[in-house]
């Protein structure tokens, strides 16, 4: 727990809380790349070469390695008939941390033009949580903007929610 303590300010400090300096601004949106009632769940080409390199850039610094990442995009019927945007948070985070327990969302709430979302994983953390958080939300990021036309997502309660927080 407490390398945990000693690397959450390091995320922080090169991603903010929101991790939005990370996340390309994305351009095409499901609509134009799927069909009707269709999401675009948009991962990247090469999985382990992209946590290989945030991981670099999480620790050592340097030039962010997102914006040069190439993605997959793939249409999906969502599982209820209806696109959830907690779903596509989820299946992004299941898809890029490493433990599937740490993808669940615990928290999320669109408030005015603001998406909050808290993962399991910033509550139940573990030796190199940080930078699994690190590697995972600005993927998150990318799906929900492509699905949605929400730009400021933030990992986080909202402003009022915060004793929700498993961890204080």
């Amino acid at each position: 727990m407490k390398k945990l303590s000693i690397l959450l300010p390091l995320v922080i400090t090169l991603f903010g809380c929101d991790a939005q300096s990370s996340a390309k601004q994305v351009e095409m949106t499901a609509e134009s790349l799927c069909g009707k009632g269709e999401f675009v769940l948009s991962l990247p080409k090469d999985m382990d070469q992209y946590k290989q390199k945030m991981a670099d850039f999480i620790q050592a610094g340097g030039t962010d390695p997102f914006d040069k990442t190439a993605f997959t995009d793939t249409c999906k019927k969502p599982r209820n008939g209806k696109i959830d945007l907690k779903d596509i948070a989820e299946q992004a985070a299941l898809a890029t941390l490493p433990y599937q327990d740490a993808a669940k969302v615990l928290y999320f709430k669109q408030k005015k033009e603001t998406l909050y979302i808290v993962l399991s994983a910033q509550e139940n953390g573990w030796a190199g949580v940080s930078t699994a958080l690190g590697t995972s939300m600005p993927v998150i990021i990318r799906n929900i903007q492509l699905n949605s036309s929400i730009k400021n997502i933030k990992f986080g309660y909202a402003p009022g929610d915060e004793n929700l927080a498993i961890v204080k």
